[in-house]
């Protein structure tokens, strides 16, 4: 009896000992579920976060300038434009060159006037010439492609330091002059005969706007920027009107500048106070307001001349530093 006894409680030890590994085994294999499981959310969490993460308007890319008065160099840049290619185009007043780069900053082509002494504007057209206005002289000076002085345009334009003269090319060779002072839009054949002079208005009767710059889009439309008012008015190149945009209406509420640049889809346009970029699409619908200072700093700066590449880039010039800061167009 004792020893059946003994059986029994050894038996019984046996089947306890068992069913504590079983348990053991499930309680482990339990929490490798739930680690799995805890991981593969903690993934998917990260997964949508990152996905749900918003694009910038704008993306930094980097920046590419030399300070110095020689070829290839920035000594006091005034201007900056692209032609359809995306190579950049500088005059400098400092050194009197016109200086053709890379899309990246590979310098091509730098040629000097001596007589250049106030540079405002520069366009590109078709073919490769240059064009860049010159207030001191009350010109448009038109250059080859390789850099040769080819003529000048000089009817009407009022002479003064003090005035701004912007010029603007369409992909027909169409040349478009804008004198501030005379408020005053010449328009000029390819072959340079003066065939209209008009003054942009905004589509009320009677409504004086003042006009301090202009810029011309790809597809020949003109944009002219009002920083009195802070409005921007949109016109064909034939000088119908398209569209006005009033900045003080969209929040939060610019201070526009007279630097403008547009591409066929877009007007950016720099804030007065020289680090706060606007962008609007050509229909007049707000699209982003950018904080440049990461790269221009927060100092009180004057607005920096800016341009729009063909390929999806925004070009800052920033006459201080020397350099041309490119930002990739997200939108």
């Amino acid at each position: 009896m004792p020893r059946l006894l003994l059986q029994i409680s050894r038996a019984r030890t046996h089947l306890l000992e068992r069913s504590n590994r079983f348990a053991r085994i499930a309680i482990l294999a339990a929490c490798c579920v739930a680690a799995i499981a805890f991981a593969g959310c903690s993934r998917g969490s990260a997964r949508a976060q990152a996905q749900a993460a918003p694009t910038p308007p704008l993306t930094y890319i980097g920046q590419w300038g030399a300070k110095g008065s020689g070829p290839g160099q920035l000594d006091d840049p005034t201007c900056i434009a692209a032609d359809s290619l995306g190579d950049i185009y500088l005059a400098d007043d400092g050194s009197q060159f016109i200086h053709k780069f890379g899309a990246t900053g590979e310098p091509h082509l730098s040629f000097q006037d001596p007589g250049l002494k106030a540079s405002q504007s520069i366009a590109i057209d078709s073919g490769g010439a240059i064009y860049v206005t010159d207030a001191s002289r009350g010109t448009v000076t038109i250059y080859l492609p390789k850099g040769t002085r080819y003529r000048s345009l000089r009817r009407n334009l009022r002479v003064n330091t003090e005035n701004s003269l912007d010029v603007a090319v369409d992909d027909d060779g169409r040349i478009s002059v804008f004198d501030s002072q005379l408020r005053t839009v010449f328009t000029f054949t390819p072959r340079f005969y003066l065939i209209r002079e008009w003054q942009p208005a905004a589509n009320v009767p009677n409504e004086r706007l003042r006009f301090a710059a202009m810029t011309g889009a790809p597809d020949g439309t003109l944009y002219f920027v009002d920083p009195q008012d802070d409005r921007i008015v949109h016109f064909d190149g034939n000088g119908h009107f398209i569209s006005e945009i009033n900045a003080s209406l969209d929040p939060p509420a610019a201070k526009l500048s007279g630097r403008i640049a547009a591409s066929n889809h877009y007007v950016f346009v720099m804030d007065d106070n020289g680090r706060t970029l606007h962008v609007w699409t050509s229909s007049g619908k707000p699209q982003a307001d950018v904080d440049l200072a990461p790269e221009l700093g927060q100092a009180p700066r004057p607005a920096p001349p800016i341009a729009a590449s063909p390929r999806k880039e925004l070009l800052v010039l920033d006459t201080p530093e020397s350099r041309v800061l490119r930002y990739r167009i997200n939108f």
